[in-house]
């Protein structure tokens, strides 16, 4: 909402992984459509690539589509043991992504979901050298992605550990007013995934 008390669309958003699993279905029928669209309002579309292997020439080739009907592409990728759960294939995923013309924007710890947080979670504390070491591959845009998670509470950001061993979070989203740009620490131990009461009674 505005001062006035209305609210203004300012811009529209997808979250899509269409790119990635079916890059054939952005077809000129839908660009078509997107153009006459993204010169009355900005569109955003925000994919889903999680493996460098994902960035095909038929998904690089969708993107440009979308990129050429004007559309702003962004993207948003799971940390995920034994996908992409190391510097060297995160870095690679990382500048695939810039190079098609995708800018990466979060990275989000998985979330513990039954039957997934003991397969695919990686540690918190793994997860920040990860991201650090991945980003520090990079050149410009890649370096601007932000490790996150989507917590109960809101979007909290990751940000790194202190000296004394607390790791600094931030909510970039937030439930309840309290929260709104909060920024605390919490006390990891090497094998926590998740933030929860007793890790962090937030």
């Amino acid at each position: 909402p505005g001062r006035s008390g209305r609210s203004a669309l300012n811009y529209i958003r997808f979250g899509t992984r269409t790119p990635v699993t079916w890059p054939e279905r952005i077809d000129e029928a839908l660009c078509e459509t997107l153009t006459r669209y993204t010169s009355r309002k900005t569109i955003f579309v925000v994919t889903q690539f999680n493996h460098p292997r994902e960035i095909t020439p038929e998904s690089a080739a969708a993107v440009a589509a979308l990129r050429r009907a004007g559309c702003i592409v962004r993207n948003q990728t799971v940390l995920l043991r034994g996908v992409n759960d190391s510097p060297e294939v995160l870095g690679e995923l990382f500048a695939g992504l810039t190079r098609a013309g995708i800018t990466p924007y979060y990275i989000f710890q998985c979330r513990p979901v039954t039957g997934v947080q003991n397969r695919f979670q990686v540690p918190l504390l793994d997860g920040i050298r990860i991201v650090d070491e991945a980003k520090g591959l990079q050149n410009g845009f890649g370096k601007g992605v932000r490790y996150a998670m989507s917590h109960p509470r809101g979007k909290i950001e990751i940000i790194g550990t202190l000296p004394d061993g607390q790791t600094i979070f931030k909510f970039h989203q937030n439930k309840y007013p309290e929260d709104a740009s909060r920024i605390f620490t919490c006390a990891l131990t090497h094998d926590s995934r998740w933030l929860d009461d007793e890790l962090n009674p937030i």
